[in-house]
């Protein structure tokens, strides 16, 4: 069975934006620097919080305008490297709407280019409690591998809220990578195909810190706990780049936002609340329980059920064949869980302990 929440999802990527503003973009059509009305830098060798190796600077040969296109580029000096990361903090920021980035990425072990944004309370909140939303990501070590990611409280660092996809020409031509962000979830997309959804049934500050203003970064890293090459380190350090690189780039074509009426995505179209009258005579049973759990369904119901724990993440997914399904609990720690069942636009949400 395919469930119509399957359905909706898979076919968001197709919905035209017809009630879309653009809210704000940079073209960059001209020459020479970036914006400064637009674009401020972050500097410094500091590692970035991922043993990265490069030094950022403000440099017109790292960061620059030209052909039409935003020029990113990091370069070799002796054994170091400088590049940039461009930033849209205290200049703006947005909540709610479709971020697109046009671009075309550096190919090269040990490059770690990306697209991505924080949340605006960075300094007060710190990370992950501010949020990160990574619209691109792509380790040159793993060439066409480009990576989506959401950063929280509940999934950090080796997140799993993650998908990639591989992109032909990932570095000869120019793609589309983009977040369609609402108050109900994330999609991510590549070239208009949807990707990736993020929609934590829990909602709060551990699974959800994406309901405040967030703030555009680009930049290429090199090096680091993720872009480093193993084959290349030295002195145990995450500083893996293939030794006959001298220089990355990554073009840029244009950064837009979009956002309707509302101040949201028009693909922000909630599903309709179920009348759990639907799944009348369903038992869910034994609850508590330590072993199999069993969901005897009402005839000619076919659900699509989740189960999820108490930070939102679902853990197990099934779609019923049939008015009968066992799931076996005794793999999961002693606490508390959700069971979620929808059909047709209808849900039912059952608590169940395990002991």
């Amino acid at each position: 069975m395919k469930s119509l929440f399957t359905i909706l999802l898979t076919s968001a990527a197709f919905l035209c934006f017809s009630q879309e503003t653009l809210l704000w973009s940079d073209e960059f059509n001209g020459s020479g620097v970036p914006d400064p009305e637009k674009w401020s830098y972050d500097l410094g060798a500091s590692g970035w919080g991922n043993n990265e190796i490069q030094n950022y600077t403000d440099s017109y040969q790292n960061a620059r305008m030209e052909g039409g296109v935003l020029a990113i580029e990091a370069h070799k000096y002796g054994t170091s490297w400088t590049s940039a990361r461009l930033q849209t903090n205290n200049k703006f920021e947005f909540k709610y709407g479709r971020v697109v980035f046009r671009a075309k990425l550096p190919r090269g072990s040990g490059t770690w280019p990306a697209l991505w944004m924080l949340g605006e309370n960075f300094n007060t909140a710190g990370w992950p409690g501010c949020g990160e939303i990574d619209v691109m990501e792509h380790v040159g070590k793993n060439p066409g591998n480009v990576h989506v990611s959401l950063h929280t409280p509940s999934s950090h660092g080796n997140t799993v809220n993650t998908s990639w996809k591989y992109v032909i020409g990932f570095d000869t031509a120019f793609h589309t990578y983009q977040a369609n962000w609402t108050p109900e979830k994330i999609e991510f997309s590549i070239d208009s195909v949807l990707l990736y959804t993020y929609n934590p049934f829990f909602k709060n500050a551990s699974t959800w810190p994406f309901d405040k203003p967030f703030f555009i970064i680009m930049n290429i890293a090199m090096g680091g706990n993720w872009g480093s090459d193993p084959q290349y380190e030295t002195g145990g350090l995450k500083n893996g780049i293939d030794p006959a690189l001298t220089m990355a780039r990554m073009e840029i074509d244009y950064v837009r936002v979009y956002q309707d009426s509302s101040g949201s995505s028009s693909l922000d179209q909630p599903f309709e609340n179920g009348n759990p009258q639907d799944f009348k005579n369903t038992i869910i049973a034994p609850n508590p329980t330590s072993g199999i759990l069993q969901i005897d369904l009402p005839a000619g119901i076919l659900a699509d059920g989740s189960l999820y724990n108490t930070v939102g993440e679902r853990i197990h997914h099934f779609e019923s064949a049939s008015d009968y399904v066992e799931i076996d609990m005794s793999v999961l720690n002693k606490g508390l869980y959700f069971i979620t069942l929808q059909s047709k636009g209808k849900y039912l949400t059952q608590k169940i302990i395990v002991q």
